[in-house]
């Protein structure tokens, strides 16, 4: 794991591993794969879990269980599009991970990438969530003016920051006398680019930002929001949308990847399939006071598949399967 001191979880050993970076990106080694072995062989784990498509160490740690013949699992996380990223994930696929005895997706649209990448079968099982930690506040029409948009994302390239300022000035020019502002939980490379999108005529003081926030934080922003908005058009799942549906907020966000299997349109919020209609969708849910209640009251319901006491037997069951297939491959 990237953090160099996580939270101590009773019952729960961390090994660091130093590895080089390139930004946010390991980089690959052969080496690394013997320092894995080496790590592995002094916990001798039962299963080895491995997460991440293009993470350098997530591929080792496969290989590393593969060379000590311990029984592992990949999940990937994300898409495999556009082409260049479906041609690197065939190659990878073809040359390590095969040695993966269980592949899972966290979405049926990710599952059915891999599957076309790999040729092999893929499990769904989506990410999950605490949903006792995720109430929704008590419904009720709004008593005061201010209609509050959040998003928590990294502010990055690929999460489409700068289109959360551009669908907040649409619903301006929309209405401008609306009472309406922006939050943003989080940080990224484009923090300074989203500041100067935020200076737009018209929008004055609307776009807060609140930086990194830590898990209640996030809690109490959702508590006070009056929708959130997530503009990547390439989610292959959207925790924080779960989060968000969890705490009885209204969704809006692009009808793209493992979005609309979150998200149905005009019952959990609404669904955009461009950037322009995506600022078209925010105004509509900003002025539409009775939309807002609507959407959520039906956010927080249906979403126990995706409380931790069910994805963790799906992945108890992901290990045992693959514990079974080393032991039959070994015994051939």
């Amino acid at each position: 794991m990237r953090q160099p001191t996580p939270a101590a979880v009773p019952g729960v050993q961390v090994e660091h591993v130093d590895v080089p970076m390139i930004g946010h990106i390991t980089v690959p080694s052969p080496k690394r794969v013997s320092t894995i072995a080496d790590r592995l062989e002094r916990c001798a784990p039962d299963v080895v879990h491995a997460h991440g498509m293009f993470s350098a160490f997530a591929i080792g740690a496969v290989l590393a269980a593969s060379r000590l013949r311990v029984p592992s699992v990949f999940t990937v996380h994300s898409l495999l599009r556009p082409l260049p990223v479906f041609t690197s994930a065939c190659a990878l696929f073809r040359i390590f991970l095969t040695r993966a005895d269980v592949v899972t997706g966290v979405s049926a649209v990710t599952v059915a990438d891999i599957e076309r990448a790999s040729g092999r079968e893929a499990r769904l099982i989506p990410n999950g969530l605490a949903l006792a930690n995720w109430q929704p506040a008590p419904l009720a029409m709004p008593t005061v003016p201010t209609v509050r948009m959040l998003a928590v994302m990294r502010l990055a390239p690929k999460k489409r920051p700068l289109d959360l300022v551009q669908a907040l000035a649409a619903a301006v020019r929309r209405q401008p006398t609306l009472e309406i502002v922006l939050e943003i939980a989080g940080e990224g490379p484009m923090r300074s680019a989203v500041e100067r999108e935020a200076r737009l005529p018209g929008l004055g003081d609307r776009v807060v930002f609140h930086g990194i926030c830590p898990r209640e934080r996030v809690r109490e922003l959702l508590r006070g929001a009056s929708m959130f908005v997530q503009p990547g058009a390439r989610e292959a799942f959207g925790l924080a949308m779960l989060e968000a549906r969890a705490s009885g907020v209204p969704i809006v966000a692009m009808a793209s990847g493992g979005v609309t299997e979150l998200v149905e349109h005009r019952r959990h919020g609404l669904l955009a399939h461009s950037h322009h209609e995506l600022g078209e969708c925010v105004a509509e849910m900003a002025l539409n006071a009775e939309l807002r209640i609507r959407c959520a009251a039906e956010a927080a319901r249906g979403l126990e598949r995706y409380d931790w006491s069910v994805v963790a037997g799906q992945h108890e069951a992901a290990y045992a399967t693959a514990i079974d297939r080393r032991q039959t491959s070994g015994r051939r």
